[in-house]
């Protein structure tokens, strides 16, 4: 039987977060002790063991793939930031990497069933119980997250997550002070709906990575929040979507899970090329008096 539109939802947002904790580890941003190596889709994997780690990652997929059921997601973006070193002044993180997924493509729910309570697989229904001779209740095994999927699309998932190992490491060492964070592009529509329970105009929080031409009423938004004289100076506009593309961009894999179809690249940001700039002139600066 062909699997179902949450089926395949599920499979890409498992394959999700095991690509997340993947990233974490070959990055380096957390100590690679502090990962488990398994196996997923017949790929090599890493698991965090940190239990707080593991939560923000479940509920910052879980927040994805509420926004990709009402059919409003254009990319998704796991962002690799760095913070400033102490004294160097506050402001936003400087954006080292962003592993992207463009997920236009996915099929969208109709509008009139996106606030339909859609219920998994299984949720409602009475586990059947198993007892052991002596009375106790029979343990069972946890089932894999990669079973019960077409060979063709764990195959695609697979072919992704090899590519990921293979082109991450071979990256630029990534600077002091990094994180990250799971982030969406919204498609650029007039007519998408806010997210429920947040009808408040949605104000982007860093202009580097706003797209641009989102028309006059964005920009009337921002006269108002801002200076009006750096406005009319420009200085939004120079910042605005600086940091979109990035400085260099590594293909991963073209996806075709099903009915999910995707792309997976990695943008190198500038900041990251201009960090490595300013180390190799103080390195030559100082063997110059050395």
């Amino acid at each position: 039987m062909a699997p179902t539109y949450l089926q395949n939802l599920s499979h890409f947002t498992v394959f999700l977060t095991a690509y997340t904790h993947t990233l974490l580890c070959l990055r380096e941003l957390y100590p690679p002790t502090s990962f488990a190596k398994a196996r997923f889709h017949n790929a090599p994997v890493y698991q965090s063991r940190h239990p707080l780690v593991c939560e923000w990652v479940t509920d910052a997929i879980k927040a994805v793939r509420e926004e990709l059921i009402n059919g409003i997601v254009a990319r998704i973006a796991i962002v690799i930031f760095s913070y400033p070193d102490e004294g160097e002044g506050s402001g936003s993180g400087k954006i080292m990497e962003r592993y992207m997924f463009d997920v236009s493509a996915f099929p969208v729910v109709a509008k009139g069933d996106r606030n339909i309570d859609i219920e998994w697989e299984d949720e409602t229904r009475v586990p059947e119980v198993e007892y052991n001779d002596d009375g106790t209740i029979k343990r069972k095994k946890t089932k894999p997250l990669d079973v019960d999927i077409h060979a063709d699309i764990s195959e695609q998932y697979r072919a992704a997550l090899i590519a990921l190992a293979v082109r991450a490491p071979r990256l630029d060492l990534l600077p002091p002070n990094c994180s990250f964070n799971i982030s969406m592009e919204l498609k650029d529509e007039p007519e998408i709906d806010p997210p429920m329970g947040h009808t408040e105009t949605w104000v982007p929080v860093q202009p580097s990575l706003q797209k641009k031409g989102r028309g006059k009423a964005k920009q009337a938004l921002f006269r108002e929040e801002l200076d009006e004289e750096a406005f009319e100076l420009g200085i939004l506009r120079e910042r605005e979507g600086r940091d979109l593309g990035g400085a260099s961009v590594i293909p991963i894999r073209s996806v075709q899970a099903g009915v999910f179809s995707f792309e997976n690249w990695i943008e190198e940001g500038k900041a990251k090329f201009e960090i490595k700039d300013e180390d190799s002139s103080k390195t030559s600066f100082s063997s110059i008096f050395n």
